[in-house]
């Protein structure tokens, strides 16, 4: 027996437990869906949230509000999908940070981001871009390396516990490198300190870094993803000097623990459809976002691989966000 509270959304997504109107009847109203992001507007999480609610809205034929509640690392949002009921009216676009990043990070979590979340689709992948700038600035990632083992350096990311921040850590610790680090609060209070060399590096999502390096403020050293980006073919991989470097922050849908089989393989279905419609990849790209359109056992195998990764990098720098 559906719950009340679900019926309208089970009868939109025509499951089982949806009861026919007549024919003379008009069709019940279509319920307005939640789709939380922990991240402010205008960020690249929530650029990706709203086009990932165009497509479900127009596939579904159903309502999706993007509702921006940010703090934590993203938990605020994740935390507020997990305690929904699961009936699929609130869900979250939650990021690796929040999935895997932040239960290494912080033991003040009022819940378990793996535990208490159901995983639905992998959607995206933001790669990330190792920005310098001025004539003197190294001009490839050893370069770099010999640049921070000759003196001491300050290198920056926008916030500890970020992906930047673990992926500069595993940098350094590739590179047999040390430097002081600096966490800003965004890419405004960054810039200035790279461009006037107060910083060697400055680890920022391609999303912001690259209308920066497009302006000619900063250049882009090397992008963190596996393969270089479309937008900027000219920047090589961290990957092309240390071999299997991959450090990016993937986007995924996912929904409170508990929901229903046939719920959670409409909305994955739906979700992986969006991600491979072609004026949806174009959307993506155009914001240096790759489409991945990866189902839920996808999403799960990439949670356990990424936990593995991340867990023992976060503590062997000793980083933690309480």
């Amino acid at each position: 027996m559906c719950h009340r509270r679900a019926v309208a959304l089970a009868l939109a997504l025509a499951f089982a437990c949806a009861v026919p109107a007549r024919a003379e009847q008009p069709a019940p109203p279509s319920p307005e869906l939640k789709l939380l992001v922990g991240l402010p507007p205008g960020s690249g999480t929530d650029q990706i949230a709203r086009i990932l609610a165009d497509g479900l809205g127009h596939r579904l034929g159903l309502r999706f509000a993007v509702e921006n509640r940010t703090g934590a690392r993203g938990n605020v949002a994740a935390e507020a999908v997990a305690r929904a009921a699961p009936d699929g009216t609130t869900l979250g676009v939650v990021t690796a940070t929040t999935l895997v990043l932040n239960r290494h990070l912080s033991r003040q979590m009022g819940y378990d981001p793996q535990a208490d979340l159901t995983p639905i689709s992998r959607f995206a992948t933001l790669p990330h871009l190792l920005l310098v700038a001025g004539p003197n600035a190294p001009r490839t990632v050893g370069e770099l390396a010999d640049t921070l083992k000759a003196r001491p350096a300050s290198c920056g990311t926008p916030g500890a516990g970020t992906v930047q921040h673990l992926a500069l850590e595993m940098l350094l610790r590739n590179l047999g490198a040390r430097c002081d680090l600096v966490h800003y609060r965004s890419a405004a209070g960054a810039i200035p300190d790279l461009i006037g060399g107060a910083l060697a590096v400055y680890v920022e999502g391609a999303v912001i870094g690259l209308p920066l390096v497009r302006d000619g403020r900063v250049r882009a050293l090397a992008v963190t993803s596996r393969i270089r980006l479309p937008l900027l073919p000219e920047a090589p991989t961290v990957a092309e000097t240390i071999p299997g470097f991959e450090a990016e922050t993937w986007i995924a849908l996912m929904g409170p623990r508990g929901m229903a089989e046939p719920l959670v393989a409409r909305l994955e279905a739906a979700s992986i459809a969006v991600a491979r419609d072609p004026a949806v990849v174009r959307r993506l790209r155009a914001i240096s976002a790759e489409p991945v359109g990866g189902g839920r056992m996808e999403l799960a195998a990439t949670i356990r691989a990424q936990d593995s990764i991340w867990g023992p990098v976060a503590r062997a720098a000793g980083v933690t966000a309480d």
